[in-house]
């Protein structure tokens, strides 16, 4: 156990000694997440929510009193959440409510009927004409307004024919009790994430892959540089010196993925979700999957060079259909993805940011476990066949 130990202080220190793996393994992934998450933004749809404007009504009112001939529609008007969204402005006429839609003066224009309040007084179904505007938002937002306020007066009505009509006094007038509009996103009540998110996940599961590089790196130097032979004449096993290599190369990808997920919350304001610890397992599982694939690779591996180019391969190309690289459609995420390392962790993890259930990621847990112990299993069976020898 001491040769263990031992091997991997040295491994860490010979790490931390090199500056160009310490940029690759801490630099390289922030300055990628950065740039991937501000350029990519559009496709992500992670934009500022946009406003609603008020919009200019014209009122005209056909019984020439204009709009305090109608003590409803006045009443309706003046309410605070309705002046929100709509800016009631008389008009003469018909003529000079299209006049002004024509030139841009008005978004839209209500022509409120002479006997409106009379016939809704006694039972009679409230309607308002409608003339539409250029703007096809501002439409949408008057009409949803007048039309919620005229289905909330009719609704009144049916009800006063029939419970009789004691109940017509609550039909009149009619105040917005409620928001008509409410500008939102469909994501924010936890269905959607951010580009920074998206790519945090992705690149960071990306350069845990790469851990498995440096893995067989380091086992290839020691038989380069004839390191190994002197090694093996030593006391110590071919298994200790693989361990240790193991665990120096895993404590490292390890603080590496600690100061992905602070550092991205720090600084770019990454959310990784309420459930720290098992981020932290899929994190773990990543890990020691990638280093087991790595291992296996270099195993059946004749040169150094071979190995790594087979593992960079295996990474960009796994990165890339679970949809790492660009956001693809889910079909096929979820059917040839779902044959990669990191779609399991990476869908668990965004599930994780968005706040879903426990027992919609334990799944995920479970398949990244199965892929672990099975590549343990294989790594271990490789190098009982082949070896680590030079």
């Amino acid at each position: 156990m001491a040769n263990i130990w031992t091997i991997m202080i040295y491994e860490l220190r010979r790490l931390m000694k090199s500056r160009s793996m310490v940029l690759n393994m801490f630099l390289l992934p922030l300055v990628l997440i950065f740039l991937l998450g501000a350029s990519l933004s559009g496709v992500m749809g992670d934009q500022p929510t946009p406003t609603i404007d008020k919009v200019r009504v014209a009122i005209v009112n056909l019984s020439a009193k204009g709009i305090d001939g109608s003590a409803m529609i006045s009443e309706f008007l003046r309410n605070a959440e309705v002046r929100q969204m709509v800016v009631p402005v008389e008009t003469d006429n018909r003529q000079a409510a299209e006049s002004g839609l024509r030139s841009g003066k008005y978004g839209y224009a209500v022509v409120i009927p002479a006997d409106f309040d009379s016939r809704v007084q006694s039972g009679g179904e409230a309607k308002l004409e409608f003339i539409l505007g250029k703007n096809p938002t501002d439409n949408l937002v008057v009409e949803t307004v007048f039309d919620n306020y005229l289905s909330t007066v009719n609704y009144r009505q049916a009800a006063a024919v029939t419970l009789g009509p004691a109940v017509l006094s609550a039909a009149a007038p009619v105040a917005a009790e409620t928001a008509s509009v409410k500008l939102g996103e469909l994501g924010e009540k936890g269905t959607g994430y951010t580009s920074s998110q998206y790519y945090a996940v992705s690149m960071m599961l990306m350069f845990l892959l790469y851990s498995g590089l440096t893995v067989s790196t380091s086992l290839f130097n020691e038989k380069e540089n004839h390191t190994l032979f002197r090694i093996n004449s030593m006391p110590v096993k071919g298994s200790q010196l693989f361990i240790g290599k193991m665990l120096g190369v895993g404590a490292v990808t390890v603080l590496q993925n600690a100061a992905i997920i602070i550092l991205t919350h720090l600084l770019f304001g990454v959310h990784w979700g309420d459930q720290p610890l098992l981020l932290a397992l899929f994190c773990l599982l990543m890990i020691v999957a990638s280093m087991m694939l790595s291992i296996i690779i270099s195993m059946f591996s004749k040169t150094g060079a071979g190995a790594r180019s087979v593992v960079s391969v295996l990474t960009v190309c796994m990165t890339f259909i679970s949809g790492g690289m660009v956001p693809l459609p889910e079909s096929f995420v979820n059917s040839i993805g779902a044959f990669t390392l990191n779609h399991w962790a990476m869908q668990a993890i965004l599930r994780m940011m968005l706040h879903a259930d426990v027992s919609t990621i334990m799944p995920h847990l479970g398949t990244m476990a199965l892929i672990c112990l099975v590549m343990i299993s294989i790594a271990v069976a490789a190098y009982r066949k082949v070896g680590y020898h030079e």
